[in-house]
């Protein structure tokens, strides 16, 4: 079968859905398929320049675009008509997007209906940061965009097979918009990329988007409230050096800034005693997988994808609740509870392998073609 997946940004791109579709797509290849990428030519979401590469792994189309924060209809990377003429240039037997309400989606359902091609859609962000778009109001006023989205979304959504990656987020798409071809299939995890077995040390570690939604602030807040500070080590790419500046204003001794490379992130998540993520209403958090691979308990918000996601591998914290986070910090030095954490990561994170996750996609493709 020969697949299209389409998103905004890929490979080397760091971040969630951007490893979702790298280890997606090797597992496809390896199971016999053809696929190919689709995306913009950024390396973030403001646009920056892609640092230069040999060749991409992945066979990937990266088509000039223009960054937008925010048009009348659509945001994020623009490249129309570039995307359309690709998909009609490669000529897939179906296509797989990775956003919703976009000018991805809008331009690769215009393909699938003019050529009578199937239609994935997974919604890797929260149905609640899509209600959002939604509830927005302007003087009391429905938006342009709001108006379009809440006719066309719909529309489009008939045509589609939408991928929830949790039971949560599948009720919320049902309940809030009526959608009816809603399918659960979780994130995955290359479980061969991590070693459990290495000895830890004595850090916390944040791993992600350096970028306000991820609430560090918060975390920063709770970590000058221990009174037993181990080091505290926030890594990932920073798209805004103003915020950066602000976030290392906010810290305290203790506390260290990294931009790692992708081995970096795995040897940081490997050697980590404990991994914190304090974001609230995040869809699922595949480093919550990637940190129970490496035997590595973890301390996550009680909101969002999360619960779902840890189940009893890991401690949930009020999201809102400095305090709380404080004494879970704190609670999870009991080496019983750290070690019960730690084993029951292993054993529940089995069941995110990409072998399985690859199966359960690919089951879904062969029903539609």
């Amino acid at each position: 079968m020969r697949i299209a997946q389409v998103c905004y940004l890929a490979a080397p791109a760091l971040g969630g859905v951007e490893r979702h579709v790298l280890e997606l797509s090797r597992t496809l290849i390896n199971n016999g398929h053809k696929v190919e990428i689709h995306t913009s030519n950024f390396y973030d979401l403001k646009g920056t320049s892609l640092p230069k590469l040999a060749t991409d792994e992945i066979p990937t189309y990266r088509y000039s675009s223009k960054f937008v924060k925010k048009t009348t209809l659509f945001s994020q990377p623009i490249h129309f008509p570039g995307l359309f003429w690709g998909l009609v240039k490669s000529n897939p037997d179906l296509i797989h997007v990775h956003s919703m309400a976009s000018l991805h989606l809008e331009l690769s359902y215009l393909y699938c209906r003019l050529f009578h091609k199937p239609l994935v859609v997974t919604g890797h962000y929260s149905a609640a940061d899509l209600q959002r778009l939604y509830t927005k109001r302007k003087n009391d006023q429905k938006t342009k965009r709001l108006r379009y989205w809440e006719t066309r979304l719909k529309q489009i959504m008939n045509y589609t097979t939408l991928v929830a990656i949790t039971t949560k987020e599948a009720q919320m798409y049902q309940e809030l918009f009526d959608f009816k071809k809603v399918i659960v299939i979780p994130n995955g995890v290359n479980l061969e990329e991590f070693n459990p077995y290495l000895n830890k040390e004595n850090y916390l570690l944040f791993v992600g988007r350096i970028v306000p939604e991820k609430r560090l602030d918060f975390l920063l807040g709770a970590y000058k409230k221990l009174l037993n500070k181990q080091p505290l080590i926030i890594a990932g790419y920073a798209p805004d050096k103003a915020y950066l500046d602000y976030l290392k204003g906010l810290a305290s001794t203790g506390v260290s800034f990294v931009s790692p490379s992708r081995n970096q992130i795995v040897s940081l998540i490997n050697q980590a005693k404990t991994l914190v993520l304090p974001s609230k209403n995040e869809a699922f958090g595949i480093v919550l997988l990637e940190a129970m691979a490496s035997g590595v308990p973890v301390l996550a918000s009680n909101s969002g994808g999360f619960p779902e996601v840890l189940g009893d591998a890991g401690l949930l914290f009020d999201p809102d609740s400095e305090a709380d986070l404080v004494e879970k910090i704190e609670l999870i030095q009991d080496k019983e509870l750290y070690q019960k954490l730690a084993t029951a990561g292993l054993k529940r994170v089995e069941r995110f392998s990409w072998s399985t996750i690859a199966k359960e996609l690919e089951e879904v493709y062969q029903s539609l073609v």
